[in-house]
């Protein structure tokens, strides 16, 4: 199964500089990864990053055409799986690659699945309802109800076929950005196939990663208490202070313990490191030198 499966991640011209550090974090974090490509950066751009090249030489580029034709790429070199990212998503501690490169792509296989995302349902945040499947099958949640985030651009693994279909789609929206691609493609009368649409899954970190009691019953409570919070988040924008509350709390900044560990809200934000993402990085008492290296990128690299 492992040799069906890749990494592509997308590079936001901006963001280019965060690649490198996206690459060495990986080599870090997931050091027997499957193949890597990056895209969205021409040959000259992307120096000795392992990329497919981007067609496209002009600025700003359509990023769902450049996913699609890397999708399409990877389709004839063989492989049937991509882990797919955004540049500033990298993994930021170690990866489970047992389950990454076995038990999620057997998994989705099995049920005859077109996506899982990696930002499990029992993140702190994450609210909607949706069946479940059994311990048996690591309790993935199956994403069918029309609100439920299908193809969204957390961490996520896709068969290629899926991911060059959404952004085809995408090519035909006003605009061709991860935030269009996500809005065109999650909705129910989406023009996909319907065996793709009610082919998508999410997982549960607790299942996969089996914690110990005390890091399982801390997880708990902090989703119980973040649910409770957000209830209160209509009433903090309709009063005019919604923005603030919801920083303040933190809903979209934390870190995510799954297979593929992440920060939710990625580690850059407004064209600069994310200043939440950077508080928790400094403070690790033992910070891998990968990371290091990316916090260090941020400070030589002017913001947009």
């Amino acid at each position: 199964m492992a040799s069906s499966v890749c990494i592509l991640a997308s590079v936001y011209y901006p963001y280019r500089w965060v690649a490198e550090p996206t690459r060495r974090l990986i080599d870090a974090f997931w050091p027997e990864h499957p193949p890597l490509f990056f895209c969205g950066l021409t040959s000259e751009e992307a120096g000795d990053l392992p990329h497919i090249p981007c067609r496209q030489q002009e600025h700003p580029r359509s990023w769902a055409a450049f996913v699609k034709d890397a999708a399409a790429e990877l389709k004839e070199r063989g492989f049937r799986h991509c882990y797919f990212l955004l540049e500033d998503q990298p993994p930021l501690a170690p990866c489970h690659h047992g389950h990454l490169t076995e038990t999620l792509p057997r998994l989705l296989d099995s049920l005859g699945g077109s996506y899982c995302g990696l930002m499990g349902w029992d993140n702190r945040r994450f609210t909607y309802r949706a069946p479940l499947l059994p311990e048996s099958q690591h309790r993935l949640m199956h994403l069918t109800p029309s609100h439920a985030p299908r193809f969204h651009l957390h961490p996520s693994l896709w068969t290629l076929e899926a991911l060059e279909a959404c952004a085809a789609l995408t090519l035909q929206a006003p605009k061709q950005t991860p935030w269009s691609f996500e809005k065109t493609c999650d909705k129910a009368d989406a023009k996909l196939p319907e065996a793709m649409k009610t082919g998508c899954y999410q997982i549960c970190a607790e299942s996969l990663m089996q914690p110990e009691w005390p890091e399982k019953l801390q997880a708990q409570i902090e989703r119980f208490t973040y649910h409770r919070l957000m209830a209160f988040s209509p009433a903090a924008h309709r009063l005019g202070f919604g923005p603030v509350y919801w920083d303040a709390i933190g809903f979209d900044n934390f870190f995510y313990k799954g297979p593929y560990p992440m920060f939710y809200a990625g580690v850059m934000s407004r064209g600069r490191l994310n200043p939440f993402f950077q508080r928790w990085a400094l403070g690790l008492p033992d910070r891998d030198p990968a990371l290091d290296h990316l916090l260090q990128a941020s400070e030589i690299t002017p913001a947009m």
